[in-house]
């Protein structure tokens, strides 16, 4: 009788040689010309740095609280608009007029007609509407801030500091104040030179020449990029409480403004766009404005990540923590 024989399973084929090989090479190829790249392109490793420090900071997450509570402040902030046009301008229809013409202007098409609306209807009870507005005013700004303070601690210290209620919400108010103070002066700075510009043309009979309306215009996007550096100074230095000087943190600044304008100009554009269509207009307009706000607060601690990441910055810095450290790639061989 023979004895019964145990057969050993047999293991699978081996892939033929060369097939994954070629696949996982892929991703080492990619990253070798990215490492090569950033050696060869500082500016390029700036922003590699950057993008770095943004994420690992969770800079996506601090722009979705920011961009909530920002969202949540439109409607009384329009109500708060109302209220002081009917309490202030109530006897200047002039200036209503003119008020109503920049709210279309910001907001092209029936988006802006549908706001000007609105704002018309809210008028004639401005007494409970500035209430109510100042309300929701109040608390909406004063959490957006305290999120814009919290991302903008976190990519600059890797952390938030210690919480204190009374401390944290007097800086946060008094920073809303003074941002809701540079917006108005912003847009009493671009108003009046805008006109002085066209009195001028009209006192030297040069309102026809060709051009002309270029030079205004260009007049104009200057004093926004002057506004818009002096905001991005102060979401750089006093929103976080760095100790850089302001001549350390100037070309973030210039940085965020440059870029911040650029999304202005494609915001409008974009409201330009689905103005032709109704139910464009009636869904595409807050849904746009709903994701043109997080991009702007994506972008705002985008910029505070490639200021912090600045080669003096980061030499001035006392210290870094170890994982907002920058990598630098490998050298060649």
């Amino acid at each position: 009788m023979s004895a019964t024989r145990t057969e050993r399973p047999v293991p699978p084929a081996a892939p033929p040689p060369g097939r994954w090989s070629r696949v996982t090479a892929l991703g080492e190829r990619w990253e070798a010309l990215v490492a090569g790249q950033r050696r060869r392109r500082p500016w390029f490793d700036h922003l590699a740095r950057a993008g770095g420090r943004y994420q690992r900071t969770q800079g996506d997450l601090m722009a979705a609280g920011v961009t909530y509570f920002v969202f949540l402040g439109l409607v009384p902030v329009l109500l708060l608009v109302a209220s002081v046009i009917g309490l202030v301008l109530a006897g200047n229809a002039l200036l209503q007029d003119e008020l109503y013409a920049a709210i279309r202007d910001a907001f092209p098409g029936s988006t802006g007609r549908q706001i000007v609306g609105e704002l018309r209807g809210a008028v004639g009870s401005a007494g409970v509407v500035g209430v109510i507005g100042l309300v929701g005013f109040v608390y909406a700004g004063l959490r957006a801030m305290d999120k814009l303070r919290v991302g903008m601690e976190r990519i600059w210290k890797g952390r938030a500091d210690e919480p204190e209620f009374l401390r944290d919400n007097l800086q946060d108010l008094l920073a809303l104040v003074a941002l809701g103070a540079a917006g108005l002066v912003s847009l009493g700075l671009t108003g009046g030179v805008t006109q002085a510009t066209s009195w001028t043309l009209d006192l030297l009979g040069l309102d026809g020449a060709p051009g002309l309306f270029l030079l205004t215009a260009v007049i104009g996007l200057a004093l926004a990029v002057a506004t818009d550096v002096v905001v991005f100074l102060w979401l750089l230095k006093v929103v976080p409480a760095t100790s850089h000087p302001v001549r350390r943190l100037l070309p973030g600044a210039l940085f965020g403004a440059l870029g911040f304008e650029g999304m202005k100009l494609l915001g409008s554009l974009y409201l330009s766009l689905i103005s032709g269509s109704v139910t464009a207009s009636a869904f595409g307009g807050a849904v746009g404005i709903l994701v043109w706000l997080n991009i702007v607060c994506r972008f705002a601690f985008f910029t505070a990540a490639w200021t912090a990441t600045l080669a003096r910055v980061q030499a001035a810095s006392p210290e870094v923590p170890a994982r907002l450290a920058p990598v630098v790639p490998p050298a060649d061989g």
